[in-house]
C-alpha cells in the first residue's frame, strides 16, 4: 500500500510504499510476549561449557572483558560441515594445532543449516543445505563439550522461523552470544508464508535472551547480513544500528553485540565504524567480532594473502588502542574458492598472530584524533537517520514502543526507501538514491570500481551493447555483493534490469521472466547451493515451456554432493546441464549479447 509520510524538523514530503505481508496491529501486545518469555526463560538454566569451566567464567562476555582489561586482542573463526563428527573432528584439529604452535583461538562461530531455522513439523518438506543440523539437545550441548573455545551461533537462529526454540537450545548447552538479530530482514525461507508468526518469534526471543542480560548473554547482530549491507551511505548504516539496539535493548531488554566487516574493504572505515558503533553502545557490550574483508577474496591467493593483512592490521590496531571487545577474524585465503579446511584456518590464525605482533607499530602513528572526528561525524549523521525513522513511523501510526510493529514495518519499507527518504546525506538529484553520502560505504566504492573497469574493455559509447534487452538478476541466499555487481555492469552497459534481490526462489525466478519478456537471467550463489537451485531452476522452467532462456550463474558454485561432508566444485556438472558458469565479470556483457543475438537469429 502507499502512504504519505510527512516527516518533522522541516523535510520534504513523499510517498512511502509498504510492502506489508501481515497486518502488524494484529501482533499480540508487548506485556503479553514479555509474560510469555518470562516464563520460557523460567525453565531454561545457562549450561557449563569447558570455555566456562577453564577461564572460570559465566558467559562470553565476562572473558571479553576481563581480556580488555589485560590489552589481549581475541581471535574468532567460523567452522562447520553438515555433520556433527566431521565439524567436531574440524574444532579438535583447528584447536589443538594452534595449541602445538604456541598460538590460540577464543571463539568459534559454528555454521547451522538454513533449515534450522523452520519449525521441525516442517523440515521433512525442504531439502537442507550443507550444514550442521542439531536434533536433540544432547547434540545441542556438544557444542560446547569439544574444546576449550568459546561456541557462538549466528546464522538462522534469533529472526529465523524457530528463534524461540533454539534459544532455548542454545542456552541449555552454555551458549551465551545468539545472532542473528539482522537476519529477520533479509534471509527467507521459501514456502513456508508465516511473517506474522515470525516476528513475533523474533521479539519474543529477544525477549528470552533479555531474561539473562544480568549473567551476561547477548545477542549478536552481524549488520552484513541484514539491511545494513545495502545501505550506501555508512551514516544511515550505523543509524540502522542504532534502530537495532532501540528495538532490542530499550523495547526488549536484551543486550546487542554488534558485528561487521565483510563489506568493508576500506581499512581505515573501519577503524573509524568501530570507534562509530562503540560511541552508540549506550551499555558498553563488547562486540562479537570484526569480520574479514571478503570483497577483496578471490581465486588469487597471493592477493587474499594481501588483503587479509591489510584488514587485520587495522582491526589490530584498533582494539589494542580502543579495547571494544571485537574479537578479529582472519577469513582464511580459500574462502572464495571452497568450505576451508581445518588446516587453512589454522594457516589463516596463525597469519592473524604475526599481524597482532606487528600492529603496535602502527597504532601509535595513527591519527586517532581524526579518526575520532570522522566517527563522530558518522554519529552525528546516524542520529539524523534515527531520528527521522523512528519519527516517520510514528506518523504512519506505527507504536513506536511495539518493537514487532517496528521490525516489520521497517522490513516492509526496505532498505532503499529508508535511506532515499530519511538518509542523512545532502539531497541532491543526481546521487545514487538522490542524497550525497556522508560517507560511501567500501560496497559502493567497490562495485562502482570493478563496473568501470570491465565497462573500460568494451565499448559502451552512446548506445550500450545490451540496449533493448531484458535482464532479471537475484541471488540465491542473502549474499548480494555479485548480484549487485553484475547488476551495475549490465545496467551500465544498456540492459533493462529486473532484481529479484536475495534469497531468490526458483518460482520467483520463472514468474519474473515471463512477467518481463526476459530470457537472460543472471543468479549469484554463495552457501554451498549451487547444483540443486541450477537443477531446480531448470525443471521449473522446462515445466513452463522456457527452455530457452538462458541461465548464467556465478559466484561460489559447489554444494555437497555424492554423500560428500564438504560443498564439492559443481561447476562441471552445471555447465553440463546448460548453465552458463564462465563466473567472469569482464566477459558476461559479451555472453548476454552474443545470447540475444543467437535469440534473434532463430
Amino acid at each position: 500500500m502507499i502512504r504519505d509520510v510527512t516527516q518533522k524538523e522541516g523535510l520534504f514530503c513523499m510517498d512511502i510504499q509498504i510492502n506489508r505481508r501481515f497486518n502488524e496491529k494484529e501482533l499480540p501486545d508487548m506485556k503479553t510476549i514479555k509474560d510469555e518469555a518470562k516464563k520460557i526463560a523460567s525453565g531454561i538454566t545457562i549450561g557449563e561449557t569447558l570455555f566456562m569451566k577453564k577461564y572460570g567464567v559465566r558467559s562470553e562476555a565476562e572473558y571479553k572483558r576481563r581480556m580488555m582489561k589485560e590489552g589481549r586482542i581475541m581471535k574468532h573463526s567460523v567452522i562447520g560441515w553438515n555433520s556433527w563428527s566431521v565439524t567436531a573432528e574440524g574444532i579438535r584439529k583447528v584447536y589443538d594445532s594452534l595449541t602445538e604452535a604456541g598460538s590460540s583461538i577464543d571463539r568459534l562461530g559454528i555454521c547451522c543449516d538454513w533449515i534450522m531455522g523452520v519449525p521441525e513439523q516442517y523440515r521433512d518438506k525442504f531439502q537442507a543445505g550443507g550444514s550442521l543440523i542439531f536434533h536433540s539437545q544432547e547434540e545441542w550441548n556438544a557444542i560446547g563439550q569439544v574444546v576449550p573455545v568459546n561456541p557462538h551461533l549466528g546464522d538462522h537462529m534469533i529472526g529465523s522461523l524457530n528463534g524461540v526454540e533454539n534459544v532455548t537450545y542454545g542456552l541449555k548447552a552454555g551458549v551465551t552470544t545468539i545472532g542473528n538479530l539482522a537476519q529477520y530482514f533479509t534471509y527467507e525461507y521459501p514456502g513456508l508464508d508465516m511473517e506474522a508468526y515470525r516476528t513475533e518469534d523474533y521479539i519474543k526471543a529477544m525477549a528470552v535472551m533479555g531474561e539473562f542480560k544480568d549473567q551476561g548473554v547477548c545477542m549478536h547482530c552481524n549488520l552484513d547480513d541484514g539491511y545494513g549491507a545495502q545501505f550506501h551511505d555508512v551514516a544511515n548504516l550505523l543509524g540502522w544500528a542504532k534502530l537495532e539496539r532501540y528495538i532490542a535493548e530499550e523495547l526488549m531488554g536484551g543486550r546487542v553485540a554488534h558485528c561487521y566487516g565483510n563489506l568493508f574493504s576500506d581499512s581505515m572505515l573501519r577503524v573509524v565504524f568501530n570507534r562509530a558503533i562503540s560511541m552508540i553502545d549506550k551499555y558498553h557490550t563488547p562486540g562479537t567480532f570484526v569480520n574479514g574483508n571478503t570483497i577483496d577474496y578471490g581465486f588469487s591467493l597471493p592477493r587474499n594473502y594481501a588483503a587479509l593483512c591489510s584488514y587485520a592490521l587495522a582491526d589490530a590496531a584498533c582494539q589494542l588502542t580502543y579495547p571494544t571487545g571485537y574479537a578479529v577474524a582472519p577469513v582464511p585465503f580459500t574462502e572464495a574458492i571452497r568450505i576451508p579446511t581445518p588446516e587453512e584456518i589454522v594457516e589463516g590464525q596463525l597469519t592473524m598472530d604475526m599481524v597482532i605482533e606487528k600492529a603496535p607499530y602502527y597504532a601509535r602513528y595513527m591519527d586517532w584524533d581524526k579518526i575520532n572526528a570522522d566517527a563522530e561525524l558518522l554519529t552525528a549523521g546516524a542520529n539524523i537517520f534515527f531520528e527521522r525513522v523512528i519519527n516517520a513511523l510514528d506518523d504512519l501510526g506505527v507504536d513506536i514502543e511495539h518493537a514487532g510493529e517496528i521490525a516489520a514495518v521497517v522490513k516492509a519499507i526496505g532498505p532503499e526507501q529508508l535511506e532515499t527518504a530519511f538518509g542523512a546525506g545532502r539531497r541532491d538529484q543526481d546521487a545514487m538514491r538522490g542524497r550525497v553520502p556522508v560517507r560511501p560505504t567500501s560496497i559502493v566504492q567497490t562495485i562502482n570500481k570493478i563496473r568501470d573497469d570491465a565497462l573500460a574493455k568494451i565499448n559502451v559509447e552512446n548506445a550500450g551493447p545490451l540496449e533493448g534487452i531484458n535482464v532479471v538478476v537475484g541471488s540465491t541466499d542473502v549474499h548480494e555483493f555479485g548480484k549487485e555487481v553484475i547488476k551495475n555492469v549490465v545496467k551500465k552497459a544498456g540492459a533493462t534490469v529486473f532484481d529479484l534481490g536475495t534469497t531468490v526462489s526458483v518460482a520467483e525466478v520463472a514468474d519474473t521472466l515471463i512477467e518481463t519478456g526476459s530470457n537472460i537471467v543472471c543468479m549469484s550463489t554463495y552457501n554451498g547451493m549451487a547444483y540443486s537451485f541450477a537443477r531446480d531452476l531448470l525443471t521449473s522452467l522446462k515445466e513452463k515451456g522456457m527452455e530457452g532462456v538462458h541461465v548464467l550463474m556465478g559466484g561460489r558454485l559447489n554444494e555437497p554432493l555424492d554423500g560428500s561432508d564438504v560443498p564439492v566444485d559443481c561447476t562441471g556438472r552445471m555447465k553440463d546441464m546448460g548453465i552458463n558458469v564462465d563466473n567472469d565479470v569482464d566477459s558476461i556483457v559479451g555472453t548476454i549479447a552474443e545470447f540475444a543475438r543467437m535469440d534473434q537469429e532463430k
